[in-house]
């Protein structure tokens, strides 16, 4: 007879499945898709990074409704459409590339319609979290959700970088478009969960998007951790936006010495992981946040990088930026979690979602301009630098004193704009007070 126990180790498996294979593809799409631009189209570094700011525009654009459409829709149905569509995006543009006819318009509406599915999917799944496991286990779970997303993410990139060279860039885009249908073969077995709004108990959905974003703004934890993750991922991304270009045209580095800098960095990022409980025993879960956001400013190391031998100060920078993602996104998914009522999960989600990601296309799209202005080199620097002083949100912040875990708020209406603040946890236990959780591509 399977216990509760047993049902839950087995929904949560087939979870980090699909994240585990849905995220090596997504590494391989994270090269070849630019490369595509680059080598395929002879794209300039500016429409590079406006490839980049075309995939994370639709976070800016649909990040508002997007926890309300959650709410109505059946997550797991949600989830498993959108692999499927961004599984056919994905192979159009090798079969195009086959017939003669591929376009850099064409790449920007793959990256767009990609983007464009990822903004409900990330917002349902991390709403899902904490009706498939106990309010206890969430940090833990999250633990290894990100040590599988480190994984993958360490393996993904070499494995791009190879297929590229072997079979070139567009053609490796078929790994992607599988590794979406492993994903929503593994989803398709989670269970059912109805829409966190029935049909009967709607609120207009211009009132759920206002009473998110009210939650989010007001809320004295999940504030300053948006105001901190929307200054990284703008300036990661005006980074990593022009990053690729800088390797092969600054530093003349062959696509497969690019996929093991982003692969071997990754280690990183499972380092930070896994070390985020101890510290946050050590020092505290919010000088914990505030390191993992401080530790992200090492890809500055980038910018350091001689053209004779680039590769030590790019393996170590990005080695240690991935490891203070790592330990921001443990703790401040989890903080966010563990302090929203369920009822409003999914609206914060989306809100904050909307926050913090929707300064990506903007960064890309600066990351676009600097490049054409100052230049590839100074570009990286000038975001390299600035990334670590999203710290002070954190530091001047409610966030800083929490030694633990926060104790969960008591249901509140869906409407409601904070909750009060709730009591540290002085019962919490190893398992629930040090490790918390996150991830974009400097937050999540």
């Amino acid at each position: 007879m399977e216990t509760p126990d047993s049902t839950e180790r087995r929904t949560l498996r087939r979870l980090w499945g699909s994240v585990g294979v849905s995220l090596i593809g997504t590494q391989v799409t994270t090269l070849a898709l630019p490369l595509t631009a680059l080598a395929a189209l002879h794209a300039s570094a500016g429409q590079v990074a406006a490839l980049a700011a075309t995939g994370t525009a639709p976070f800016l654009l649909l990040g508002l409704p997007a926890g309300a459409i959650v709410d109505r829709c059946r997550p797991r149905r949600l989830m498993v459409s959108a692999d499927l569509i961004r599984a056919a995006l994905l192979i159009s543009v090798p079969l195009a590339f086959a017939a003669g006819v591929l376009t850099l318009p064409h790449l920007y509406v793959v990256a767009a319609g990609i983007g464009a599915l990822s903004v409900p999917f990330d917002v349902a799944s991390l709403s899902v979290l904490p009706a498939l496991v106990r309010p206890g286990r969430i940090a833990a779970a999250n633990v290894r959700l990100e040590a599988t997303r480190a994984i993958a993410e360490t393996g993904g990139p070499a494995l791009g970088g190879a297929l590229v060279q072997a079979i070139t860039a567009p053609v490796a885009l078929v790994v992607d478009a599988v590794s979406y249908l492993l994903s929503a073969l593994l989803l398709h077995g989670l269970p059912a969960l109805p829409p966190a709004a029935p049909a009967g108990a709607r609120e207009p959905l211009v009132a759920q998007i206002r009473a998110g974003i009210r939650f989010c703004l007001t809320h004295r934890y999940i504030r300053p951790l948006a105001m901190a993750a929307a200054w990284m991922n703008f300036w990661t991304q005006a980074l990593l936006a022009v990053f690729i270009t800088y390797a092969v045209r600054h530093l003349h580095l062959p696509a497969a010495a690019v996929g093991v800098v982003l692969g071997v960095a990754n280690l990183g990022y499972l380092g930070g992981s896994l070390l985020t409980p101890w510290l946050n025993r050590r020092i505290g879960l919010g000088l914990t946040i505030a390191l993992g956001v401080l530790l992200h400013g090492a890809y500055f190391g980038a910018a350091l990088a001689p053209r004779t031998h680039p590769l030590p100060w790019l393996i170590g920078g990005f080695l240690v930026a991935a490891a203070g993602q790592g330990i921001w996104n443990v703790d401040a998914v989890s903080l966010r979690q563990t302090t929203t009522p369920a009822p409003m999960l999914a609206r914060m989600n989306a809100t904050n979602r909307f926050l913090i990601w929707g300064t990506m296309p903007l960064g890309a799209g600066a990351g676009g301009l600097l490049a054409a202005g100052i230049g590839l080199h100074a570009t990286v620097a000038v975001a390299g630098a600035a990334i670590p002083f999203g710290t002070l949100a954190v530091l001047l912040s409610a966030v800083r004193p929490l030694r633990t875990m926060p104790a969960a708020p008591a249901e509140a209406a869906p409407d409601e704009a904070a909750p009060a603040e709730a009591a540290p946890d002085e019962t919490a236990t190893d398992e629930t007070a040090p490790a918390t959780e996150e991830s974009a591509l400097a937050g999540a």
